[in-house]
């Protein structure tokens, strides 16, 4: 199965790895695009529920459309990781790829849904009509950590048609790690231009903007190559 280290992955494995024991194997890829953290918390799970965990490199900016961050960057991307993921499946005899994709992903904009069909990718939390709210009552249920904020692709962080590097993509990594190592979970840095926009909830404004985290922080943007910030309110984080 696709195994990501995110909520979704992590209870479709926890579930799976006690029936299919040894049948089951997780492959994770990683990369430039992936936020920092996400292979070490895939590592934990993995041990803990003994599977067998394969770690491949894979580079998106080698696409054009990723690199050129189009809106059809997801679609290519996952075509490309999907052929990658069917050579290991060969390689180890398995016959059936999983992924955690959800009923509420089929709400967003998400092109890369259309290379799981082509590639015939099962999705047996979304086939089973799970939701996140689902999800997470499970997940809570069997001791995860049900509350783990949402990790997207850092290509996400940036407009589209903007020009995306290895360099910018580890900047905006750096600066969200910063943040999280002070607390804050639900968040998100967006980049335009020179320019930051830092999304949080409401109620994390007032720690935020104190200035033992403000001033800091800002302090980081600058040496990391951004001018300005601003900040927004952020809904789509919260549980």
């Amino acid at each position: 199965m696709l195994f990501s280290g995110g909520l979704d992955s992590s209870l479709l494995l926890s579930v799976a790895a006690p029936i299919l024991g040894s049948g089951l194997t997780a492959l994770i890829f990683t990369g430039p695009h992936v936020p920092p953290g996400e292979l070490a918390a895939a590592w934990r799970l993995a041990r803990l529920q003994r599977v067998n965990l394969l770690v491949r490199e894979f580079d998106p900016l080698e696409l054009p459309e990723f690199r050129h961050n189009t809106r059809q960057r997801c679609y290519a991307c996952k075509k490309a990781l999907l052929s990658r993921a069917w050579e290991v499946a060969r390689d180890i005899r398995a016959e059936v790829i999983w992924d955690g994709t959800n009923l509420d992903d089929l709400g967003d904009f998400r092109p890369g849904l259309a290379a799981l069909r082509e590639f015939q990718v099962r999705s047996p939390l979304m086939e089973l009509g799970w939701d996140k709210a689902a999800i997470r009552t499970a997940s809570r249920s069997l001791g995860l950590p049900w509350d783990k904020p949402p990790q997207s692709c850092l290509a996400t962080r940036f407009p589209y048609d903007t020009l995306l590097s290895r360099e910018g993509l580890v900047r905006v990594g750096q600066a969200e790690v910063w943040l999280r190592a002070k607390g804050f979970k639900y968040m998100r840095l967006r980049i335009q231009g020179d320019q930051a926009r830092l999304e949080l909830p409401t109620e994390d404004w007032a720690r935020f903007l104190s200035p033992l985290i403000h001033r800091p922080f800002l302090n980081l943007l600058h040496r990391l190559g951004w001018q300005g910030l601003e900040v927004l309110e952020a809904k789509s984080y919260r549980l």
